[in-house]
């Protein structure tokens, strides 16, 4: 013990341990001293020492090999695995790189020897410290410390010992997942198969692994491992892995499996059995799809529900997001600075990371918040929390701990957001308090106290102010140091709900309680646009791509995409086959477009439609300019000098006359109730009587030009002003004259602007109030006041030179070198900058366009033409909706954008959490959609068609799963009653109830279906809560507002049957059998029934309490009851629960009897010895039979919307977007299918064979045909 304390290392527990073993296994008893002399004094020598050693006990190949082996192993080996991989590196000695040499030395049957190898486990146990014996399931590596340092010193020079020893394990781990090779995976130990993608990309196996990735029996094994998460992170370790310059083009059937997993993955992980059918219902050309029915011999499903209307292809299937539920609901999220990770805040207190690579929850924490208000991430590994009760919080996601905790605000925090370093944090609260806080001490830093409660607060993207919205609909602007305000915006109104500002920094945006959102150019106090967005308020307005996108979310559980500047694309004129476009007009009256080509001459193109009207192709010259003298008559200028006029006929051009006596090139034209002016490159601008250039003239009789000369260089422009009165011209001499043209044949020079820019006079207008625009390729444009000789305005923007500008009414619109569109007001606010091309603007023109036929105004239009060779249509001033994102059933509560992914986080009322791919490119041709919520389906008698109805009231026939005709009914659909084959009730706008007629036209090909209104058999019942089919089948049932029932024979009057006085409406149902039940949907407490004799008339009704086990004591909602047979009934709830209910006898047993029929006993509590007189007191105050809860389950997460009794299944749907399938009386679910939206509506048709098929619709507009086959 002297000589080993006194050696430097022997102070380390490792050092003793090491030494001991050695001791022990290669020294004997009388060597001890002698060997404790020689060893080295430290961890790290000592280990070089016990290396070599074990090198010479058993070689150097060995050892070398088996070392590398558990170094690069991820989750351990077992030491069959160690010795199949040495076995297989036996018959390798050299190594190898191929896949197919380490398969064949795996599989080659000369193994390692037991005995060598047995001896080096046991060397290997001793070095790694494991000990003799060996633990069940125990796993052999090397992990990080002084051992893996030295042998990574000793044997790192040998580059190709850690790929070998890659490959040989991916080998042996496959061999172990699939014993037989045949692809089923059947037996997989868990690490194993967790382990092999890893070592297959390290081995540079890329394509095996994408072979792996994409096997359904893969995807199975996990699910019966439960190691979906683990087959995530293969496939992000996939995508990571792909070259950058691959990163566009994913292998289609890998990015196929990839998206499939993320989006079924939380059905999966609840019900892994549903593979089979959730990947047969993929479109037919999905390698799902394909591969499904190999999963019949692995796991012998009974049935299964079919899609049979699903997409055929996979580019045709909904751009749905992720979809994740936790256990509390989301108040809040945020995503990491990186991207790649996500925080979810709940009601609880309860905070969930997200990995978004994989979409999977990485941990939880639960913080001291009484409810999590909102959460911004400091770094990818600091979270704020801010709660309900004032609190805020620090956390270190790392480490899982909470680093600060300070009672910020009295009152409940709405917001936080940081400043773009970092550095500072402000919070808002109810109470109506602004306060900054530095991160980086952890201390408050200054705050403001407002007089109204806020609820959102914004940094601007330059750090030195920050906005915040307040109940009273103001918003605030404060600099941050003093926090002093600088800006109030909005008069009071709507509480702003949320404000974001854009990149630059020029705009914010603003959304209201009542659905507005608004934005403003703050700093200006200009309010750009204000437009409805969300029915109801708008939760959430957040800028992505730069400012090139603005996204909302609302009350309403939809995100809509807008543009990030005003600016809606109106459509496309020309093509990019053209060359380019250099001047553009517009005709007289609106209706056409000219526009001039350097190679392709004239084209006139019609604004209604679009089409190509006429087109001129005999000039071989460029065409500079041009303008309308009437809708018929058209001037264009070219680059040879020369002037033709045009006569438009139906489809051609007709020249009136070519005037060719000037050399230089025609740079602008421009015309007025009298005059032609034209601007060329020889310093002149010339003047022409208008009435004569619209008739046909002789070159020798052409009438002569009044010459203006005043510039001292090329004309680029000239303009008349709106009563033709004065004439504007610009130059390459930087100089604005303007003339007085009253007297045409002596025009006078009012006023000249010299050198009013810095660089050539692009184009000039007037506005209607004779002020004077100009624009230059300096970039600038300028307003002046000829009258005045003075500037009144300096509009700097573009980034390059202007090329034209245009005034309209009240606005200016200039177009750039750089593509861009500008429009602006008279003092120079910019109102929106559009890319409205990809390359040079030459030329815009723009006109005020009438609204829409029933909608009052006008909305500004400009045409643009330029060098790409396209000619474009903009409503400027318009909000351009891109894209409509739909998933949510609930209201959206909050909302989260990550500029470096360009991914959106929602979490919603209705308990889920949606990540989203915002589009990038808005599609022209695909105007979003705003679909309609499905509100009822129903099945012809037969089953041979189907029809449903949405809210807007489109009613739509089914046959085979395809739409065959579609109808529009007045006001939403509520209810769809098929009365016979034919024959079909409709009852829209909720008080409507109409007959229609399905009819077949037999002599077309294919057989056409149509939908004809047959009449309306009530309008003024007022307000129907609940229709349904007479028992009879003859006959229809209505319940009313005002608590009647109703009994509507077709033809006939409705005749009351039934009236309630409570102060609740009344739920509806009827039974072929049993008769009409009606229920009060809150706090239920008493059904009633009635039997509808063979006459048609209705006997007395019949009542029953009901009594709905309750422990939590919660409010109950009925959402749907029905009776399950002749002695019970069903009732499902708001919050998913379903209650089987039964009448019970006294002795406690349940009644199997019919109890809806109506029959002449003794009272319950009456019994054989009761007296006489005591019985006929009973018999006059009878006692309401009870009905019990026999069985009460949970059956959904969210509000159950249908509720359907078949012979041996009990079918249901809720708001969960789940539709399933149970077994009676056992209550085991069968089936589940999982639709886009909430599911609003559903009916089952059951053939004659059995064959059960259900028509389902949800909220998001979607019809789907399911078969249980």
């Amino acid at each position: 013990m002297r000589l080993l304390l006194v050696k430097r290392g022997s102070a380390l527990p490792l050092y003793l341990r090491l030494v001991t073993d050695h001791l022990r296994l290669f020294t004997i008893y009388e060597q001890v001293s002698e060997r404790l002399r020689t060893l080295p004094a430290t961890v790290p020598l000592l280990l070089q020492h016990i290396l070599g050693t074990l090198e010479k006990e058993h070689g150097p190949n060995i050892l070398s090999q088996a070392l590398a082996t558990l170094g690069v192993t991820r989750s351990g080996l077992t030491v069959d695995q160690l010795h199949g991989v040495l076995s297989a590196w036996k018959v390798l000695p050299r190594g190898t790189k191929t896949w197919e040499e380490a398969v064949a030395a795996g599989n080659r049957g000369d193994p390692y020897p037991m005995g060598p190898f047995a001896y080096l486990v046991q060397s290997l146990r001793s070095l790694l410290g494991e000990g003799p014996l060996e633990r069940p399931g125990a796993r052999l590596c090397l992990p990080a410390g002084p051992l893996r340092t030295v042998a990574k010193g000793r044997y790192g020079k040998r580059l190709e010992l850690e790929s070998t020893a890659h490959v040989l394990i991916a080998a042996q781990l496959w061999k172990t997942c699939d014993p037989d090779a045949s692809g089923t995976f059947r037996t997989c130990p868990p690490e194993a198969l967790g382990d092999l993608p890893y070592h297959l990309l390290q081995s540079g196996n890329r394509g095996l692994l994408a072979k792996f990735l994409t096997s359904l029996h893969v995807v199975a094994a996990h699910l019966e491992l439960g190691l979906l998460p683990r087959l995530l992170e293969a496939h992000a370790l996939y995508a990571s892995s792909v070259p950058e310059e691959e990163q566009q083009l994913p292998e289609a059937d890998t990015a196929a499996f990839h998206t499939f997993l993320k989006q079924q993955a939380l059905v999966l992980s609840q019900y892994p059995l549903l593979l089979p059918q959730q990947a047969a219902n993929q479109p037919l050309d999905s390698p799902l799809c394909r591969q499904a029915p190999q999963l019949s011999q692995r796991w012998h499903l009974q049935r299964m529900l079919k899609w049979l209307n699903k997409p055929h292809t996979m580019g045709g299937q909904q751009s749905s997001s992720l979809s994740l539920t936790v256990s509390s609901s989301p108040t809040a999220v945020a995503f990491s600075p990186s991207g790649q990770r996500a925080a979810v805040g709940t009601a609880s207190g309860t905070v969930y990371l997200l990995d978004l690579r994989t979409w999977q929850e990485e941990k939880s924490l639960v913080s001291g918040c009484d409810g999590v208000s909102s959460c911004l991430f400091l770094s990818d590994n600091s979270l704020f929390l801010t709660a309900f009760n004032g609190l805020l919080e620090l956390w270190d996601l790392q480490h899982g701990c909470r680093v600060l905790q300070t009672k910020a605000h009295q009152y409940q925090i709405t917001s936080c957001c940081l400043s773009p370093d970092r550095r500072l944090l402000a919070t808002v609260c109810l109470g109506g308090c602004l306060k900054l806080w530095d991160t980086v001490h952890g201390q408050l830093a200054s705050q403001h106290t407002s007089p109204k409660p806020v609820n959102c607060v914004a940094f601007h993207p330059e750090g030195q102010v920050l906005a915040i919205g307040s109940w009273a609909g103001s918003c605030s602007f404060f600099q941050v140091d003093g926090l002093k305000v600088t800006k109030e915006l909005g008069a009071p109104g709507a509480s702003v709900c949320t404000l974001a500002f854009n990149v630059p920094g020029r705009v914010v945006a603003v959304g209201r309680l009542d659905r507005m959102v608004e934005l403003w150019a703050w700093q200006e106090g200009a309010l750009l646009a204000a437009f409805p967005a969300h029915h109801g308020f708008v939760a959430a307005a957040l800028f992505l791509r730069a400012g090139c996108q603005l996204l909302t979310a609302g009350e309403d559980g939809k995100v809509q995409v807008w543009s990030g500047s005003l600016g809606r694309p109106r459509g496309c004129l020309g093509s990019l086959s053209l060359s380019p476009a250099l001047s553009v007009a517009l005709s007289p009256d609106g209706d056409q477009v000219a526009v001039g080509y350097r190679a392709d001459g004239i084209r006139v193109y019609k604004m209604s439609s679009g089409s190509q009207g006429a087109q001129c192709q005999a000039l071989d010259v460029a065409v500079t300019a041009l303008a309308w003298l009437s809708p018929e008559v058209l001037v264009s200028g070219a680059e040879d000098g020369s002037l033709q006029g045009w006569a438009l006929r139906e489809s051609s051009f007709e020249s009136l006359w070519l005037m060719s006596r000037y050399q230089k090139p025609v740079l602008g034209l421009a015309s007025s109730q009298e005059l032609l002016a034209s601007a060329s490159e020889d310093f002149t601008v010339r003047l022409w009587p208008r009435q004569l250039l619209t008739l046909p003239q002789k070159a020798e009789l052409f009438p002569c030009a009044t010459e203006l000369w005043g510039h001292t260089g090329p004309v680029n422009c000239c303009s008349f002003s709106t009563d033709g009165c004065r004439l504007a011209t610009g130059g390459r001499d930087q100089s604005l004259l303007c003339w007085d043209v009253r007297t045409p044949t002596a025009p006078v020079l009012v006023h000249s602007f010299h050198a009013c820019h810095r660089d050539w006079v692009t184009g000039c207008a007037w506005t209607k109030g004779n002020l004077l625009i100009s624009c230059s390729s300096d970039g600038s444009v300028g307003l002046w006041d000829p009258e005045l000789g003075q500037q009144l305005g300096h509009f700097l923007g573009h980034q390059s030179a202007v090329s034209a500008v245009v005034a309209v009414e009240e606005h200016v619109v200039s177009v750039g070198r750089d593509g861009t569109l500008k429009v602006w007001d008279h003092q120079g606010v910019e109102l929106t900058s559009i890319p409205a091309h990809s390359g040079p603007i030459s030329h815009c023109a723009a006109a005020l366009e009438p609204h829409a036929a029933c909608q009052p105004g006008s909305e500004l239009l400009v045409v643009t033409v330029g060098l790409d060779g396209l000619t474009r249509l903009w409503h400027p001033l318009s909000v351009f909706q891109t894209h409509t994102l739909l998933g949510h059933s609930g209201p959206i509560n909050a909302a989260a954008v990550s500029e470096a992914s360009g991914l959106l986080l929602t979490s919603s009322e209705d308990g889920s959490i949606r990540l989203w791919q915002v589009p990038k490119e808005a599609d022209e041709a695909n105007i979003p959609r705003s679909p309609a919520a499905v509100t009822a389906v129903a099945w012809a008698p037969d089953g041979s068609v189907a029809v449903s109805g949405n809210q807007a009231g489109e009613l739509t026939l089914w046959q085979e799963a395809k739409a065959v005709a579609t109808v529009q009914a007045p006001g939403r659909i509520s209810a769809l009653i098929w009365y016979s084959a034919n024959t079909l009730v409709v009852v829209s706008a909720d008080e409507k109830v109409s007959e229609w007629q399905v009819e077949l036209r037999r002599d077309s090909t294919p057989r056409n279906f149509s939908l004809r209104l047959n009449r309306v058999l009530q309008e003024d019942l007022g307000f129907l809560t609940g229709v349904g089919l007479a028992p009879d089948g003859h006959s229809l049932i209505l319940a009313t507002a005002d608590l009647q029932i109703l009994h509507l024979k077709p033809g006939d009057a409705p005749s009351e049957i039934w009236r309630d006085y409570t102060e609740h409406p009344m739920m509806l149902s009827t039974h072929q059998d049993f008769g009409v039940f009606a229920l009060q949907p809150m706090a239920p407490g008493i059904l009633s029934v009635l039997r509808q004799k063979e006459s048609g008339e209705f006997e007395e009704r019949l009542d029953f309490d009901l009594n709905l086990e309750n422990p939590s004591g919660t409010l109950i909602s009925v959402t749907q009851a029905k009776p399950e047979s002749e002695s019970s009934y069903l009732c499902a709830s708001s919050d998913g629960m379903l209650w089987n209910l039964a009448k019970c006898t006294l002795e406690g047993e349940w009644t199997t009897g019919n109890i809806w029929q109506k029959t002449v006993q003794m009272p319950e509590t009456q019994t054989p010895e009761t007296d006489p007189s005591v019985y006929c007191d009973m018999v006059s105050w009878p006692t309401t039979p009870c009905l019990k809860t026999r069985q009460r389950k949970k059956i959904h997460s969210g509000s159950v919307t249908a509720l359907h009794v078949l012979p041996e299944l009990l079918v249901t749907a809720s708001k969960d977007r789940d539709v399933k399938l149970w077994e009676r009386p056992s209550m085991q679910l069968l089936g589940l299918f999982r639709c886009e939206g909430a599911v609003s509506c559903l009916e089952p048709w059951l053939g004659p064979d059995s064959a059960l098929q259900l028509a389902v619709g949800d909220a998001q507009g979607h019809v789907y045909f399911l078969s249980w086959e």
